[in-house]
């Protein structure tokens, strides 16, 4: 061999760019004369240097879109930026449909197909395509191909393959051909493979062979092997163990193993597990149908030895990935949270936020979203008889540490709350939810709100309800010690669990809880959509869509992480209790890996730009319609209410009171009724009751016979115990109807049966004509009942809001946590309790104003004809709301499983949510405040997203960038180790590194173009995405997310 100094460098392409190297040029000539020339003693390459945290990285001046240049030519192609690419729709044409087109050719399809099944074109004359022999006997190798091949060149070639799968022709058709010695089988070809030399000869074997299941990607083998017993064994210090991991085969045992699995058939099963929810025994199920279908009672079962590798595999690559194995007691000392994958975006001002952040203006920029929630599917049933099964890495990811979570629970005492809102589900059963048979009833949990990233140690069991012990410990947890000034905070039940918080904290002693909330700003907020199940006053107080420095946060993120993570539940609710937290974390983690390096800011930003120039355009017209001195009261008027929430909601208008309830005026009517008797100037009727008393009486009788029409409409079967209960309900009502019913009784004929108590005809005014009015009535008995009437409308409407918050609420709880018959069928009784009670005030209400309009032409025009439109909750259709839905979307294809569309709920309020007021013109000027008020909202909101996305995306590439330093600092941490695990070391370090690097360059380049430019990429890319473009990407440009 020959040496020479290279004449010219070398240049080694590094991504897209190339870098000149020095090596040695060495050549090796064989005895054959033929000769082989490789680079030796290559020049390493020089580090980097680190780009440094602060302005000279050019990210705080930076701005990502900042060129709005050609704008206004793409901003109609803004719609097309949808949640889940691939889903734009492009104009589709008769010859774009690939499945009508292949119809035709489906016979010379199933032609090819067959002509496989036998020597294809060689059928008269094989011959080995490798040495060109006319053989006796020929094979063919599945994963190789469909050339033919003589014995010696399949032994040969497949002495280093020994996953693979021959078919031997017998003469007459295709068989199958063993590697090894295999009973049952006719050809056989008796190899061993050579372990420790990746099936290469070994001077020194050891002896006797051993037979190892091996289970691959596409099938499972039983391999005879041989253990390398020469000087290479050195090497393998740990032994046979070595050996096999050497070879890319994870044993399932320490000792003695005799089943093995392939790193990529467990990669591939990770793949499935975490993307598809495939659990062990369908995967392992499908293995032994791909190795023989007919005869699967011959393929050895390993379902429990993959599921104890692929979980000992899956948190080896966990602590692969934080580089624990780059530091000295790395594993046996890593932090709680510490192999969690983290948000680039949100804030840490020790890795992603610039010097000098505390003193910049905006500070709601550098503010921390967290969204909290519970979920009861994912449950976990207990066993009789099971084993102990910790988790491998106990607090290490998503799931809080166990025991000082299960010591804090015992200590646990029951808590009693009054609700100051509507009466939850969430804290009704709490205590009461029914949990036989359950170890664990469901998890709380606690994800960034604005990019659905799970916080580590950031999910907790539940043992009962949604108890604040829980959420308390959960919450606690994922903060984390942050240093961070200001936390906001999403909760569906927000308005009761921030009550007592900070004193509730104070009492959790546990060394585990370092963080102290007296140091930082709490906001509370509700969620978007789960505001609507909450009282008018506390949605104002509370909702997202007005709190300042919120941007367009919706809350609702950590409702899309449940609807990824529930199909895990069928697989999960049988598991031990620390396979189940594994399990979960690897879920948890691959979905906050697809978060970080998606494309979610991109579209969020272009949705954000579009909707902040229409929000302030639309915000500049009303505004010129109000007079100076008007825009000042307002303002004032929002300036008071932000600095003190409990001062009057500016978002509402401020006659929200229907008027006096039916109660109030009787009162007001009794007591100037007193004062007529006394004087002499008031009418008694028979000489027996008031005309007051007498109305009153009458709508009482009403009321009743109202009750029994629905008794009787609702029940669908009459049995004897229901028929006595309505017997009871009309006996009442004729106990209280004589003297009402005098004037029927003299005009009914002697021998006609009397009528149903529900049929009866009462006499009030209302029911006679205006001139039996005239004639019979007094003028006081006609007001009185006009008074009476206008106030069971207001009663009725009052009791219909109060009843369809409920109803909404129910509906909304329903679809999110009625799993089974047994519970759908409580929920939809509940439901149709209410319900009930919501259409009985409807009649209430249809009858009182057809009752006052008879008696008077012009009565209550407050009150105007209910429909059934008008019996809903909706949510006012304010002008972004289908861009705010969209940008709460995008980064999750699966939508949250009780997330509304963007029909439900939208749409023109009704006049029930505005009745009330002083008069037509005060009504008009409020409702011209409301509306100036929420398109400033709306305006603030936009612009504050625009303006917290801008910081979320340099945060992103200063935590790429941090990423990238910590890989640089761990290459030399480990200075104890042999030469070849440093080389390795090395080389795994500084492939995440350049990795990373790819990463931010990509994130870099695309958010540094113009507006315009960041639209047309990301709806071309989207186009890319659909399924029938046969273009693929270049190479260069896909992403090497192995790790």
């Amino acid at each position: 061999m020959s040496s020479q100094r290279g004449a010219r460098p070398l240049r080694f392409r590094v991504g897209r760019s190339v870098v000149p190297r020095t090596a040695d040029r060495a050549t090796h000539f064989r005895a054959n004369g033929s000769a082989e020339t490789r680079y030796v003693n290559v020049e390493r390459a020089k580090r980097p240097r680190l780009e440094q945290r602060d302005d000279e990285d050019g990210l705080s001046s930076w701005t990502p879109f900042a060129d709005e240049e050609g704008w206004e030519d793409v901003v109609d192609a803004v719609d097309s930026v949808t949640s889940v690419p691939g889903h734009h729709g492009r104009r589709r044409h008769a010859a774009d449909d690939p499945m009508r087109m292949w119809m035709p050719h489906m016979s010379q399809f199933l032609d090819e197909l067959l002509r496989g099944e036998g020597l294809g074109r060689h059928f008269q004359n094989p011959t080995c395509a490798l040495c060109g022999v006319d053989a006796l006997e020929f094979f063919r190798c599945v994963q190789c191909g469909p050339f033919l091949e003589c014995e010696s060149c399949a032994r040969l070639r497949h002495s280093t393959l020994p996953l693979h799968t021959l078919q031997w022709w017998d003469g007459s058709s295709w068989a199958k051909c063993s590697l090894y010695r295999e009973p049952g089988v006719v050809k056989q070809l008796g190899l061993e493979y050579q372990l420790g030399h990746h099936g290469l000869k070994c001077p020194l074997p050891e002896g006797p062979g051993r037979t190892i299941t091996v289970i691959g990607v596409g099938r499972i083998v039983k391999v005879d092997v041989r253990f390398c017993g020469c000087t290479e064994a050195l090497h393998h210090r740990l032994g046979h163990i070595s050996q096999l991991l050497h070879n890319g085969w994870y044993p399932a045992t320490v000792a003695q193993p005799h089943t093995c699995a392939t790193f990529e058939a467990l990669d591939v099963f990770r793949l499935l597990k975490v993307g598809c929810n495939v659990n062990v025994t369908d995967y392992m199920n499908t293995l032994a149908r791909m190795t023989s279908a007919t005869f699967r009672n011959r393929v050895p079962q390993r379902a429990r030895a993959m599921g104890r590798m692929s979980r000992q595999y899956d948190f080896l690559l966990l602590l692969k990935r934080a580089g624990r194995g780059h530091v000295p007691e790395g594993v046996s000392l890593t932090p709680p949270g510490g192999l969690a994958v983290r948000c680039w975006a949100c804030p840490d001002p020790e890795r992603n936020l610039a010097p000098g952040w505390e003193t910049q203006p905006d500070q709601y920029r550098f503010a921390t979203f967290l969204a909290l929630d519970a979920n009861f599917r994912l449950k976990n049933r207990l066993r009789r008889n099971e084993r102990p099964d910790p988790s491998l890495g106990s607090g290490l990811l998503y799931f809080v540490k166990d025991e000082p979570y299960k010591r804090h629970l015992r200590d646990y005492v029951a808590e009693h709350d009054v609700s100051t809102c509507i009466a939850f589900a969430a804290l009704m059963q709490k205590e009461t939810r029914l949990t036989t048979g359950l170890r664990v009833s469901g998890v709380g949990g606690c994800v960034c709100a604005r990019h659905g990233v799970v916080r580590p140690q950031g999910i907790g069991d539940l043992q009962k309800g949604e108890r604040y012990a829980n959420m308390d410990w959960v919450f606690m947890s994922a903060v984390g010690g942050s240093n961070v000034k200001r936390l906001v905070i999403s909760y569906d039940i927000a308005c009761q669990w921030k009550q007592r918080l900070r004193e509730r904290v104070k009492k959790i002693k546990a060394p585990e809880i370092a963080t102290r909330l007296d140091d930082y700003e709490l906001q509370f907020a509700l969620p978007v959509w789960h505001a609507a199940a909450h009282e008018t006053r506390c949605q104002a107080e509370m909702s997202l869509s007005h709190a300042v420095g919120v941007g367009r946060t919706d809350g609702e993120g950590i409702e899309r992480t449940w609807a990824i993570l529930n199909p895990m539940s069928w697989s999960t609710k049988e598991m031990g209790e620390g396979n189940r937290h594994d399990t979960l974390d690897n879920k948890v983690d691959q979905i906050n890996f697809d978060k970080n390096i998606g494309e979610t800011l991109a579209r969020k930003m272009i949705i954000a730009i579009k909707e902040r120039d229409r929000q302030v355009a639309e915000f500049a017209e009303v505004d010129e319609s109000v007079e100076e001195p008007l825009r000042k009261e307002w303002q004032a008027r929002l300036d008071v209410w932000h600095a003190d929430r409990s001062q009057a909601l500016p978002y509402l208008l401020d006659g929200k009171h229907v008027g006096l309830t039916e109660a109030q005026i009787l009162a007001e009517l009794k007591a100037a009724e007193l004062v007529d008797l006394r004087e002499g100037r008031g009418d008694v009727l028979g000489v027996k009751m008031t005309s007051v008393a007498f109305i009153k009486a009458g709508l009482q009788l009403e009321d009743q016979q109202r009750r029994i029409k629905n008794e009787v409409q609702e029940t669908t079967t009459l049995s004897a115990e229901r028929a006595s209960q309505l017997d009871e309900l009309r006996g009442g009502f004729y106990k209280k109807l004589p003297v009402l019913r005098a004037k029927a009784e003299e005009q009914r004929e002697g021998d006609e049966p009397p009528p149903l108590a529900e049929d009866i005809r009462l006499w009030l005014p209302s029911r006679l004509t205006a001139s039996e009015r005239r004639a019979v009535c007094t003028p006081s008995l006609v007001s009185t009942e006009e008074r009476l009437r206008e106030g069971q409308c207001g009663d009725a409407i009052s009791k219909l809001r109060g009843h369809l918050h409920s109803k909404t609420h129910l509906v909304d709880q329903r679809n999110a946590n009625a799993v089974g018959q047994a519970t759908s069928t409580r929920y939809g009784g509940l439901i149709a309790r209410v319900d009930g009670h919501v259409k009985r005030e409807a009649a209430k209400y249809t009858a009182a104003r057809e009752a006052g309009l008879a008696l008077n032409n012009d009565f209550a025009p407050k009150f105007q004809q209910l429909t059934d439109e008008d019996l809903r909750v909706y949510e006012e259709a304010e002008s972004d709301a289908k861009a705010r839905a969209e940008l709460g979307r995008l980064g999750s294809a699966r939508r949250a499983r009780n997330e509304p569309s963007l029909k439900r709920g939208l749409g023109p309020v009704s006049w029930i949510w505005f009745v009330g007021g002083d008069g037509d013109q005060k009504e008009l000027h409020d409702s011209v405040r409301v509306q100036w008020t929420k398109a400033k909202a709306r305006r603030d909101r936009w612009t504050e997203e625009v303006a917290i996305l801008k910081e979320e995306m340099r945060r992103v590439l200063r935590s790429i960038d941090a990423d990238v330093a910590d890989w640089e600092k761990r290459l030399e941490l480990r200075t104890e180790v042999d030469a070849e695990l440093a080389a390795g070391l090395r080389a795994y370090g500084l492939r995440q590194a350049a990795m990373l690097r790819r990463i931010g360059a990509s994130f870099r380049a695309r958010w540094s173009t113009s507006a315009a430019e960041g639209v047309r990429s990301v709806v071309n890319a989207t186009s890319d995405d659909d399924e029938d473009d046969e273009v693929q990407p270049d190479g260069d440009e896909q992403m090497d997310t192995e790790v």
